[in-house]
């Protein structure tokens, strides 16, 4: 675990540690401090250990600066998991006030909870508390498919990865939203998309390849931390030019009214249509629940940017610990 202090935020980042294949083996499920959730125990006994370990610099940070004092947590994998069972623990046992936490965010974290919706409505936070963004062909967030907050789908650029068949061709961040005015439904619509893209190529069906194992096979590849730094950052580089763009023929529109200019639009050019699947008796339409471009940009900024910090700060700051992770 690192700790990083702005003025008044204080941030975590935790590690996947040598311990790590350890937590993995303590597979069944318990109960989530005495709640009616159950969690990876594994997980859960890892979580503890580092709660304890940081609750001095919790309380120490909420002492000096009271109401201003925020949180943020994030995480790679086993470290995503962790950050969000330690995030909810502070919550639920008083130390943090709901309003010093700020989302948090997870890089092809698996899903160790079950019924994690149904306890961040019982906690009073919305289900954007929790972002969990994922590679398109991350086997590792497929492990185990729970829902537990957002889901945001980064596909890389197709010279590093293929295109994943349900997303546009290109590179770009895609958010799955549902455009139901009932919640239930929307809810449950979510849920079931969710679960057909997370199984779209099945599991198994990525393991049986040849070309998935070893240090250079795809599994490593999608989920290797270094490629969601790459991911992001090409990501963001494309949508800055797209809203450059745009600005410049913005103003050339002000400038020489008589120049016939078309109009403007800030978000990434979808290539082909988004595909639709069927499982079962259920067709799904991506393309009428991936937000695209500037809508989704925008939406991760102002989580990752939240309480004036960088765009760019989680990203290089879980690069600076994963190779410290792997120095020391």
């Amino acid at each position: 675990m690192t700790i990083k202090e702005a003025p008044d935020s204080l941030s975590f980042r935790v590690l996947n540690h040598l311990a790590s294949w350890q937590a993995n083996l303590l597979f069944e499920p318990v109960q989530f401090e005495g709640l009616d959730v159950l969690v990876h125990r594994g997980i859960y006994e890892a979580a503890k250990g580092i709660y304890e370990q940081m609750l001095p610099e919790v309380r120490d940070h909420l002492k000096s600066r009271g109401d201003h004092a925020t949180f943020r947590f994030t995480g790679h994998s086993l470290g995503g998991s962790l950050a969000l069972l330690i995030n909810l623990m502070l919550l639920i046992r008083l130390e943090v006030p709901i309003s010093s936490l700020l989302p948090v965010i997870t890089f092809g974290a698996p899903s160790i909870m079950c019924g994690g919706d149904q306890l961040l409505r019982k906690l009073g936070l919305p289900r954007s508390h929790v972002q969990a963004i994922t590679l398109h062909r991350d086997i590792v967030p497929q492990a185990i498919v729970f829902s537990n907050g957002g889901l945001l789908i980064l596909q890389p650029d197709e010279k590093f990865s293929p295109n994943h068949h349900l997303l546009p061709s290109g590179s770009g961040l895609y958010l799955l939203s549902c455009p139901l005015s009932d919640a239930n439904d929307a809810e449950k619509q979510l849920r079931d998309a969710q679960l057909v893209f997370l199984n779209s190529p099945h599991p198994l069906e990525i393991l049986s390849d040849r070309s998935a194992y070893g240090s250079e096979g795809t599994v490593q590849r999608d989920h290797d931390v270094n490629s969601y730094l790459k991911s992001v950052r090409e990501v963001i580089r494309q949508e800055l030019n797209q809203m450059r763009k745009a600005r410049r023929r913005q103003r050339r529109k002000v400038w020489w009214p008589l120049v016939a200019a078309r109009s403007v639009h800030g978000g990434v050019i979808v290539g082909r249509p988004v595909a639709s699947f069927n499982m079962g008796h259920k067709q799904f339409n991506f393309s009428g629940m991936l937000q695209t471009g500037k809508e989704s940009f925008k939406r991760f900024s102002r989580l990752v940017a939240s309480q004036h910090m960088h765009l760019f700060w989680c990203f290089w700051y879980l690069r600076d610990c994963y190779c410290w992770g792997h120095t020391a």
